[in-house]
């Protein structure tokens, strides 16, 4: 199992939006995620400042089948609408990718 984190934020004044637009997700999109291979994925925020974090069998899979569908751009291209892009001068895009330095897991 592959563990993949972000940080990004959302506009300013579109938090709302963006949490409306998670709590009514496109079925479709929900069944994109799961095809390609994601096992779970959660969202936090803190004022406008959001954290994902996501289990994924295979990572390369998981990019292949998202960047091949119509839904998943559809979804890109609303989400774009609602994030601040770019992240900052290091990140060309909204999503900051996360190193993971640490885990402690329970047997």
């Amino acid at each position: 199992m592959n563990r993949i984190a972000y940080f990004y934020k959302v506009r300013p004044n579109k938090l709302d939006e963006y949490i409306k637009a998670h709590k009514e997700i496109w079925p479709e999109q929900v069944e994109l995620l799961k095809k390609s291979g994601v096992k779970k994925m959660v969202i936090f925020n803190r004022g406008n400042d959001l954290f994902l974090y996501s289990e994924i069998d295979d990572v390369k899979r998981y990019h292949k089948i998202r960047s091949a569908s119509e839904v998943d751009k559809r979804w890109s291209d609303y989400m774009n609408t609602l994030l601040v892009k770019p992240f900052d001068s290091k990140e060309p895009h909204a999503f900051a990718e996360l190193k993971e330095i640490w885990e402690l897991e329970e047997d």
